[in-house]
């Protein structure tokens, strides 16, 4: 009985340190600079930068931060910088609040989301 133990043990570590030799197709990498524009507020509009330190990836975080920030009124255009965790808005100095926008990251699971820094954009009085 001992020869069959030891014959079925030769066996499962033969397939344990054989391993699969099909080779799977990994879908491709996705980086930082996939969510990130190569052209960023051609036009010159004032900006307002977000800090957004809940970002955890830039595909999935990244992508929602730029959703969520390109739907609020006054957006022109959004960069996604997730090696500092900032997301830059271009804005329609007349049209766009910064508090409202940063209640939207708030309300979306981005807690930790402040103001980091205002290019001559104020925020809107409330209505």
């Amino acid at each position: 009985m001992s020869s069959r133990l030891y014959c079925l043990a030769v066996l499962v570590l033969s397939f344990v340190f054989s391993g699969c030799t099909e080779t799977t197709n990994s879908p491709p990498e996705i980086s930082a600079e996939s969510v990130t524009p190569s052209i960023f507020n051609t036009a010159g509009a004032p900006t307002v930068e977000f800090s957004v330190p809940d970002m955890m990836c830039p595909e999935g975080c990244g992508a929602k931060t730029k959703e969520i920030l390109a739907e609020q009124p006054g957006v022109k255009d959004v960069l996604i910088e997730f090696e500092s965790k900032t997301a830059v808005v271009a804005v329609d100095d007349g049209e766009f609040d910064s508090d409202v926008a940063l209640a939207a990251l708030v309300d979306h699971g981005f807690d930790h989301s402040t103001l980091k820094g205002v290019d001559s954009v104020k925020p809107q009085a409330a209505h």
